[in-house]
């Protein structure tokens, strides 16, 4: 009895601080945890096998956990907040910053947050509402042909800093979000690193606006501004300088009964280089200490070019079990400099993803499927497997036109 006693004296003290430091404060803990075992082979054309690989881990990045917040200001007024991190079960990735604002909420005029922030264009108007296999192996986005993901957030991917979003009430099914971040945010020279705000890139925003049909599906749309800094811009590829990324999107989501069908389509004006949307940003992958890596390169576009990008998804849920048959297709123009020499040819990748997700629970289910990838015209997949010395390798083409195959399955709890 008596070391019963002291356990519970001790638990309380050490509670106790939490308690008070949380008064007048409603404060959620709440995460994710998902593992799966994926196996994908790319058709190697520079070898005379293809490559495999084959992981346990979380290679979409879904696995995270964080604090909600938020407190009662009085007058329908409440202050919120959101810290929140990611990791990668079976790998051992430290810990990744992902949304972490603070702002003000209100029935009446909406939801405002400033700091690191997703953008309107990843959960509001299409982007990964629309995936049901997000952040997954078997994930649209990054995944040949389908979602936009550029490393600067302003797409299906990572999110944005130096931010401040507004998402409007709605009124009459009517909605909107609209995303800026302030002029020169960074005063950085760089055009790399996966965000906006370096020197010159004066205007940064993007703008998402949806109409919902009561609870039997919504259409949406949007504008998407980055601006080239002043070191993109001076920097040439392709024969050509930086320039400011403009993205337009329109889509929609049906639902009949237990059947949903949904869509998007994107076009691409002046992909940036150093973005991430011309690279490999974006794709779940296994890329531990092989010598080839598998990250997926097949939803960017050719570097200072156009392009556009269309993704349809379709699922059946029969009892607790959910059918999906989704796909898209990337198309990237070719470049050509202001003298009409060809820099960078046209490219075309496309998706198909068959695959189901079983809930044993609100809280936990399993998933499985399979996706293949197709690429007509060139993409090189690069070495990105650091050495010994902890750099990374050079990164010379391991494969042309990399088709791929990917079977999953996995399980997912939240929290």
């Amino acid at each position: 009895m008596n070391k019963k006693l002291i356990v519970i004296a001790v638990a309380s003290a050490l509670c106790a601080p939490l308690v008070a430091s949380a008064q007048g404060t409603g404060v959620t803990l709440f995460g994710r945890v998902q593992a799966e075992y994926q196996s994908t082979k790319i058709d190697q054309a520079t070898s005379a096998s293809d490559h495999r690989q084959e992981s346990i881990s979380d290679n979409g990045g879904l696995s995270r956990w964080g604090l909600k917040i938020k407190e009662d200001l009085g007058n329908g007024l409440n202050a919120i907040a959101q810290v929140e991190f990611g990791f990668r079960t079976g790998t051992g990735t430290a810990e990744a910053a992902r949304e972490q604002w603070v702002g003000l909420s209100s029935k009446s005029w909406g939801t405002a947050k400033f700091g690191r922030v997703q953008s309107p264009y990843k959960d509001f108007a299409g982007g990964g509402t629309l995936d049901v296999f997000g952040s997954t192996t078997l994930q649209a986005r990054g995944s040949g042909g389908a979602l936009y993901a550029p490393g600067n957030g302003f797409g299906a991917a990572t999110h944005v800093d130096h931010a401040i979003r507004y998402d409007s009430p709605d009124f009459s099914g009517f909605s909107a979000a609209v995303l800026l971040v302030p002029d020169d945010a960074t005063q950085t020279e760089g055009g790399s690193g996966g965000n906006v705000g370096g020197r010159g890139g004066s205007s940064n925003y993007q703008i998402g606006l949806k109409y919902k049909f009561g609870k039997s599906g919504e259409i949406f749309g949007g504008y998407s501004q980055d601006d080239a800094s002043d070191a993109q811009a001076a920097v040439i590829t392709n024969g050509l300088n930086g320039d400011d990324e403009q993205v337009w999107r329109i889509g929609a989501k049906w639902k009949f009964g237990d059947f949903t069908i949904a869509g998007q389509y994107d076009s691409i004006d002046n992909a940036l280089a150093g973005n991430g949307g011309t690279s490999c940003s974006g794709g779940a992958s296994a890329t531990g200490n092989e010598s080839a890596s598998t990250a997926q390169c097949n939803t960017s576009l050719n570097a200072n070019g156009d392009g556009d990008i269309w993704f349809l998804t379709a699922h059946y849920q029969l009892g607790k079990t959910t059918l999906v048959l989704q796909g898209g297709q990337t198309n990237a123009d070719e470049v050509r400099t202001a003298d009409g020499v060809l820099r960078a040819g046209e490219r075309e990748a496309k998706n198909i993803t068959l695959g189901a997700i079983y809930k044993f629970s609100k809280r936990t289910l399993v998933y499985g499927g399979y996706q293949k990838v197709s690429v007509d015209g060139a993409r090189s997949v690069v070495n990105t497997n650091a050495g010994n010395a902890g750099t990374v390798a050079a990164t010379a083409a391991l494969a042309i036109q990399p088709d791929r195959d990917t079977w999953t399955i996995g399980m997912r709890h939240v929290f």
